[in-house]
């Protein structure tokens, strides 16, 4: 009735192998599956390019930015 050690030991290394092949295929395919729909997704709606923006709004944003922490700073003094 009583199981060996080695007995014990080769169970618990079966039982080990079988596991991690379960969760390693599982994972597999998870990566499949999101490599899939991501190329679904593109397929129906492409990556649209970025329109550029003109530099003089980007340039009038950082000087009001600049204008506003400086403000903030001469307040708090």
């Amino acid at each position: 009735m009583e199981a060996s050690m080695t007995e014990v030991l080769l169970s618990g290394l079966k039982l080990m192998l079988i596991g991690m092949g379960i969760v390693f295929l599982f994972l597999a395919l998870l990566v499949w599956i999101i490599n899939v729909t991501a190329r679904l997704v593109n397929t129906f709606q492409p990556v649209q390019e970025a329109s550029s923006a003109p530099k003089a709004s980007v340039e009038t944003d950082e000087a009001e930015l600049v204008a506003v922490i400086s403000a903030a700073l001469r307040r708090s003094r």
